[in-house]
């Protein structure tokens, strides 16, 4: 069961639990969770003496029309507490379909341009435990998700490898939230959306029972995250800049971790978002459970089983140019994030070519040819690397939304992939 903390408690643990004097941004909705957030964290501060300091923004979803008015009151409510606050509004044309998830992304970039506007060291964030649990019956439902989704929601996650958004409520009801609110006399705003049963969460919220959900289930996915980096850290090795081998001793350690460390593999080498279904996973494993070697391809990654190690890389087919303006930066492939310094318009493909790698399977040296990107002038002429151009490996499995549960696997293969580690995390 969750540990049931009261608004203030939870806000002066999470306070306490900073690593050094912080620039908190609070995301400001104006519903009861973000304002009881806002205000049990300036009454914690105030209270305790912490030497962190708060500022707030709203983002304007232009969704409703009583959105610009809401704005307004949660400025209104941080102008009289004398926070600092900023709005928002998330322009451009709205998708047909997928709303929530488009807003959920344009409102967390929005966040973080604000938090680096007011040199804010994290975005903090009002989920409560009734967030966690729908979280977690919603995962529950979808197939495939190899039961990863029991953890929910992590108490930190990073986003864009930029800015961390913290959550100090996940142990605090909303009800709990209410009930301070009133006591101190405090409105707040209903969303209408709450109650719309075209988006999902609401479904959830109206249609499932209540779930038991335990924080012991984020452990057991931060220990697996913790063992499967140790696994790669013992039997993985990057060859020729793209193939990742695995040793053969690798297929020894724990049905777990191989199938963890696998998926995790296929989906980065892939350049997916998501790791691989459950049923797609179970193929990989058996044929990893063969005495003789063979070959498949999942979320757009080859795998090749032979004598000598298991090789794992990009499978050759579905690669596509893209345009790469003048100083923009794209993510190619999912696989490249690929910076523009010149005041040309570049164009980013498959390279024709690929080195001579007799070290490597032939089935593997085919599918080298083009796995790369090449960036082109428009006459035609290739880019300068280091000059023109500036590539980096993107990882999408992590890169966009990398959860505090993840991030000793996140940085494992980023190291042998040969990039940074992630952003230090501020609790």
């Amino acid at each position: 069961m969750l540990t049931d903390h009261s608004p203030d408690e939870a806000a002066k643990r999470f306070l306490a639990s900073l690593s050094k004097p912080s620039h908190l941004l609070i995301a400001l909705s104006g519903g009861s969770d973000s304002t009881g957030l806002l205000i049990a964290l300036k009454r914690a501060i105030a209270l305790h003496g912490f030497a962190h300091t708060l500022s707030a923004a709203t983002i304007d979803h232009a969704l409703r029309q009583a959105s610009v008015r809401e704005a307004a009151w949660a400025a209104d409510l941080c102008a009289r507490l004398g926070i600092v606050h900023q709005t928002r509004l998330w322009t451009g044309e709205k998708p047909k379909t997928g709303i929530p998830a488009a807003a959920r992304e344009a409102r967390y970039a929005l966040l973080a341009d604000i938090a680096r506007d007011l040199r804010a060291d994290a975005i903090v964030t009002g989920h409560t435990r009734d967030d966690q649990i729908e979280t977690v019956a919603m995962r529950a439902t979808r197939a495939g998700d190899e039961n990863l989704g029991a953890a929910g929601m992590a108490p930190a996650t990073l986003f864009n490898r930029r800015i961390w958004i913290l959550r100090p409520f996940l142990e605090t009801s909303r009800a709990q939230i209410r009930d301070s609110l009133r006591h101190g006399d405090q409105p707040w705003i209903d969303d209408p959306s709450n109650d719309d049963r075209s988006y999902e969460r609401v479904r959830v919220r109206q249609d499932i029972p209540a779930i038991e959900f335990s924080p012991e289930a984020g452990l057991r996915r931060k220990a697996l995250s913790q063992d499967t980096a140790c696994w790669l850290d013992r039997h993985a090795t990057l060859v020729a800049g793209a193939v990742i081998r695995l040793e053969p001793a690798a297929l020894t350690g724990p049905t777990d971790i191989l199938r963890h460390g696998i998926a995790t593999l296929a989906a980065v080498l892939g350049g997916k978002p998501h790791r691989p279904a459950a049923k797609a996973t179970d193929r990989l494993m058996q044929l990893l459970a063969m005495q003789a070697g063979g070959s498949l391809t999942l979320s757009g990654c080859l795998v090749i089983k032979r004598r000598d190690g298991i090789y794992m890389l990009r499978e050759n087919r579905g690669l596509l140019p893209l345009p790469l303006p003048p100083g923009a930066t794209i993510v190619w492939d999912g696989r490249f994030e690929i910076r523009n310094h010149t005041a040309r318009l570049l164009r980013v493909e498959p390279a024709a070519t690929s080195p001579v790698l007799p070290d490597l399977p032939g089935l593997a040296r085919t599918a080298m040819a083009g796995i790369f990107p090449q960036t082109r002038e428009e006459s035609g002429q290739i880019a300068k690397p280091g000059i023109d151009i500036e590539s980096h490996p993107y990882l999408p499995l992590f890169d966009r939304f990398l959860p505090s549960f993840d991030v000793a696997l996140a940085d494992r293969i980023a190291a042998i992939l040969g990039r940074d580690p992630t952003l230090s995390c501020p609790i």
